[in-house]
């Protein structure tokens, strides 16, 4: 294999790659890049088994070929270059030569056979659907940060994604908060859901917000548990989480009793400004909500806070305790300037929405004891 690159070119091509390369894995190959060059397209590949990468751009091929060589050395290589172009060639059966186009600068790296690396899946069938990628990173920013990080429960250790007529919906929960986001579709051909890994969720927003594509089309392959997200030239697959999500839509409170509206920053500032107050073992915050008033307070064995902001309610005295992180995280991901919080007992959840109609954001908050 013999070719000609242009070095930002083929350092973003190896940025895009980079995040499914393993780090600690005992298999050598993982630790890898897969390159390929055929006709006038250079593809690279990584994989931990978990999730993979490809990505490919067209580039001049003096001479076709493939090999697997040390991900985080090629990638250090590329960006310490300071030419506009450079050439990665064959000099052994077992080493490249990567060359400065001035001259001044010349690396070997140590290479393998295609044959050490783990098999590529590819994306099969002509079922998928097709999203704004904008749309689908802002589902992933609104519900990550609900997904649980215990192992014991591992069904919920990813993001549920569901496509049911038009729209779409994301959900994810931790058994202590939810997360649920919904909107609509741009194509489809099929109706399918899947449970996520965190992990892939995380690569595919840094890959749209990097990408510059405007649409994600997901593919989903049962046989061999694999979910492909496509953003142009680049294939993220991931495995997917097997096993039965719960039913999410029975958490969510049909009909609470009780609804406040309030502006957003203000219940906002109010929840950051008790942090001061909380400590590891007495986290929750309370909130008291009567005559158009909400009192918003940490009382602590090392010391206490309160604050008062306006609210729209004037029904019952209703109070109740949250964990502070829970309510900013909720709260951080509606746009609107007001939000609708229902609330039916300090024992039931809170549900957390835009007082807006035009946001398809729902938050759900197990309360505590304050």
């Amino acid at each position: 294999m013999k070719l000609k690159l242009k070095t930002d070119e083929f350092s973003n091509l190896l940025k895009t790659v980079l995040p499914a390369v393993s780090s600690r894995s005992t298999l050598p190959a993982l630790s890898h890049f897969l390159i390929e060059a055929k006709d006038s397209i250079l593809k690279i590949y990584a994989t931990d088994l978990e999730i993979g990468i490809s990505s490919s751009i067209e580039t001049d091929v003096e001479k076709e070929g493939s090999c697997t060589t040390p991900a985080r050395n090629l990638t250090d290589m590329v960006n310490a270059l300071d030419s506009e172009k450079f050439s990665f060639k064959k000099v052994t059966d077992s080493h490249y030569e990567v060359s400065s186009d001035k001259g001044d600068t010349t690396y070997t790296i140590v290479t393998g056979e295609k044959e050490e690396f783990p098999v590529v899946p590819e994306v099969k069938g002509d079922n998928f659907i097709e999203i704004d990628a904008e749309l689908f990173k802002d589902a992933i920013d609104k519900t990550i940060f609900s997904v649980s990080k215990d192992e014991s429960r591992y069904v919920l250790c990813g993001a549920f994604f569901e496509v049911n007529g038009d729209s779409f919906k994301m959900v994810a929960t931790d058994g202590r908060r939810l997360s649920f986001y919904k909107d609509k579709v741009i194509k489809k051909t099929d109706e399918f859901s899947a449970i996520i890994p965190t992990k892939a969720i995380n690569v595919i927003e840094r890959a749209i917000s990097s990408s510059g594509e405007d649409k994600i089309r997901i593919s989903k392959d049962s046989g061999e548990n694999q979910i492909y997200f496509i953003l142009g030239n680049t294939v993220i697959y991931s495995r997917m989480i097997e096993g039965d999500y719960p039913n999410y839509s029975q958490v969510i409170p049909d009909n609470p009793t009780k609804e406040i509206v309030v502006d957003n920053s203000l219940l906002l500032n109010a929840t950051k400004k008790m942090l001061a107050v909380t400590t590891e073992r007495a986290i929750a915050v309370e909130y008291k909500f009567s005559n158009n008033k909400a009192v918003v307070s940490v009382n602590t064995e090392t010391g206490s806070g309160k604050s008062t902001i306006e609210v729209d309610y004037d029904g019952d005295e209703i109070d109740i305790a949250f964990n502070p992180d829970f309510m900013i995280s909720n709260l951080k991901s509606i746009r609107g300037d007001k939000i609708k919080l229902g609330l039916t007992s300090s024992i039931n959840p809170g549900k957390i929405t835009s007082e807006s109609d035009d946001e398809n954001y729902i938050g759900v908050i197990m309360p505590m004891r304050p």
